[in-house]
């Protein structure tokens, strides 16, 4: 009999309302990353820098896209587990979903890495920023990034295949070529890999880019105390920028180094990989929704320039109707006072 430890009983609770709380963020996360995704693609936002934070909003709300209607069948009308008698359907949505979600999610992470090269590069090497960091290069690194992603998940994607139960239900089970060191190549692929190496680069330019912060903003205090106020105006949002930009990197690697090191530490013995990273499946799973919907907040915090975008784009025409009947009702109160007297 498998022992009960606080963690099996806390990740029961956890799959209990997992369903219901990663349907909310989903929700959110979906509607968020649209508005992103309109604000960051006006004529005005256009640079090499939105166009890597519109592919990550893409990505991210793919992710949240796919994961909807597995949360919703999976965890609130069904239970995932094979002794439910899942239809057949449901499987093979179950090992898209799985592949769909690791794909987008491995897109959005080294979209990340790239978004925190194209940025040091900007900050920390200006005579180079412009000819390396250019639209033109953010649309081929988004390119090279989908397709590098596509090549190494081919391992993943003919892992699995539904199968046929005696109880009359479905699930999935390993293929038949899929072999023991295939298994564990993909799992040190995907499991460590594709989550600790990103994570690493990304703590690495993170500390470059805050370094290089504080200098810029030694450099803007010196102009703001020389009198040249333009100067240390402009200083200080291309400061705002790269620290919005590594709240957005540092978020990431805040959600999935724990999962990276842990995944790391279930290599090399499997009675971390039985007891505590296999009971922690649902928290990872929310943890990634949690962060692939807060961009959104954090744009609206850290940059002027998006909010002032978002409100010319959702508020203004609002505010321009409201006016618009103000003036007809006010006109409308005029004429009729002038025809009664």
């Amino acid at each position: 009999m498998e022992e009960e430890t606080p963690l099996k009983r806390f990740s029961e609770w956890y799959q209990g309302v997992h369903g219901y709380v990663s349907i909310v963020v989903s929700v959110f996360g979906i509607v968020s990353n649209i508005m992103n995704i309109m604000v960051l693609t006006q004529k005005c936002m256009i640079t090499p820098t939105n166009y890597l934070l519109t592919a990550l909003a893409i990505a991210d709300m793919a992710t949240m896209a796919s994961y909807l209607p597995y949360a919703t069948y999976f965890y609130c009308i069904a239970v995932p587990d094979w002794r439910y008698n899942h239809p057949y359907g449901w499987v093979v949505y179950l090992i898209f979903n799985t592949n769909f979600i690791i794909t987008c999610h491995t897109v959005a992470m080294w979209l990340t890495v790239a978004l925190a090269v194209f940025r040091y590069i900007v900050v920390c090497h200006h005579t180079l920023g412009p000819r390396l960091c250019n639209l033109r290069r953010a649309k081929i690194t988004i390119n090279a990034v989908f397709l590098m992603t596509l090549v190494f998940c081919v391992p993943n994607y003919v892992m699995y295949r539904p199968t046929a139960l005696k109880t009359g239900g479905y699930w999935f089970e390993d293929n038949a070529f899929v072999t023991p060191f295939l298994k564990v190549f993909n799992y040190w692929l995907f499991g460590v890999v594709l989550k600790v190496a990103p994570c690493v680069l990304l703590a690495v330019l993170s500390s470059l880019l805050i370094r290089a912060m504080h200098i810029a903003d030694q450099k803007r205090k010196r102009l703001k105390s020389q009198g040249k106020r333009a100067e240390s105006e402009r200083a200080s949002e291309h400061n705002r920028t790269t620290a919005m930009l590594v709240a957005v990197v540092l978020c990431f690697v805040i959600a999935e180094l724990p999962q990276g090191i842990l995944a790391f530490l279930s290599g090399v013995d499997s009675n971390i990989f039985m007891h505590v990273y296999v009971p922690l499946g649902d928290v990872w799973d929310i943890i990634v929704l949690v962060n692939s919907a807060v961009n959104f907040i954090l744009y609206c915090i850290m940059s002027k320039h998006f909010r002032d975008t978002f409100r010319h784009i959702f508020f203004t025409p609002c505010l321009g109707d409201i006016r618009k009947a103000n003036n007809g009702a006010q006109y409308s109160t005029i004429d009729t006072q002038t025809t009664k007297m």
